[in-house]
């Protein structure tokens, strides 16, 4: 099973463009370019400037529809970026709610070095349990390495050493359709995110959600859920042994059959327990 992760981690560090968040790819009407909403305070110039590495706690609860771009992200010290012949826009379909949601596009051919990227990233300290979630479409059946990446966790040092923690990935079932799977990178383990939820819909819009209790100690807790409904539930283990972190939603491949990949994501959201 690949890892899952490599040189984006330390994208928070590096010079990150994250003009590329607002690539002019044509005339195509359902791109939006431009920069930050009035509403949020923030400039064409702000909205490019590099990723600043945010040590402090991730407020709660929190949300994005992209309705302003990506100032969801700007406003509270996280990022977006696209690497390696990836690319992000703001899209006004398909949309989930409101008017605006976020188109990832990758290039999953496995005779590129790199593995093609474009996320968007939170980062500081997170609480000791939430919600992370986040409104998904994916338009086609491809078939995958197993590792075509929804979701990536992981934790270290602020502008220091980082290790990967959790990823949520799409995989191929014996049919062919895709489902959701996850990879713990504390036991190097691969789990079918299967139980009680059929593949994913294709060309409609589903909702993943992670609950991740942190725990250093064999106590924490890590439950999927596939519309609302428990996919996968792990118990007793080491979920987090850091106290920084952060979490990556977009799109992240190196081998996928058709290569060009487009997933659209809409209302992410973290929120802690009741």
């Amino acid at each position: 099973m690949p890892s899952g992760v490599d040189d984006h981690q330390r994208a928070s560090k590096a010079s990150v463009a994250l003009a590329l968040a607002w690539l002019a790819l044509g005339c195509e009407p359902t791109v939006v370019i431009g920069s930050c909403s009035e509403a949020s305070g923030m400039d064409a110039g702000q909205a490019g400037a590099s990723a600043a590495v945010s040590a402090g706690m991730v407020a709660t609860p929190w949300s994005t529809g992209f309705e302003d771009g990506l100032c969801g992200y700007h406003a509270v010290e996280g990022y977006c970026y696209a690497r390696h012949e990836a690319t992000l826009e703001i899209v006004r379909s398909p949309v989930r709610s409101g008017k605006f949601a976020a188109a990832f596009s990758v290039n999953g051919n496995a005779t590129m070095a790199e593995r093609s990227q474009t996320r968007c990233v939170r980062q500081g300290a997170f609480p000791k349990s939430a919600y992370y979630g986040a409104w998904y479409l994916v338009p086609a059946v491809q078939i995958s390495d197993g590792n075509w990446n929804l979701f990536h966790f992981l934790g270290g040092v602020p502008d220091g050493e980082t290790h990967a923690l959790w990823d949520i990935s799409l995989a191929n079932n014996s049919d062919g359709a895709l489902e959701l799977a996850v990879f713990n990178f504390f036991d190097r383990r691969f789990y079918p995110a299967t139980t009680g939820v059929p593949p994913i819909p294709i060309g409609s819009w589903f909702h993943i959600e992670i609950q991740l209790k942190r725990s250093a100690q064999a106590n924490g807790e890590v439950i999927v859920y596939q519309d609302g409904v428990p996919a996968l539930h792990l118990t007793n283990l080491i979920t987090d042994d850091t106290e920084w972190g952060q979490w990556y939603v977009g799109n992240y491949a190196k081998t996928l059959v058709p290569t060009l990949s487009t997933v659209y994501v809409d209302d992410v959201t973290i929120r802690e327990e009741p």
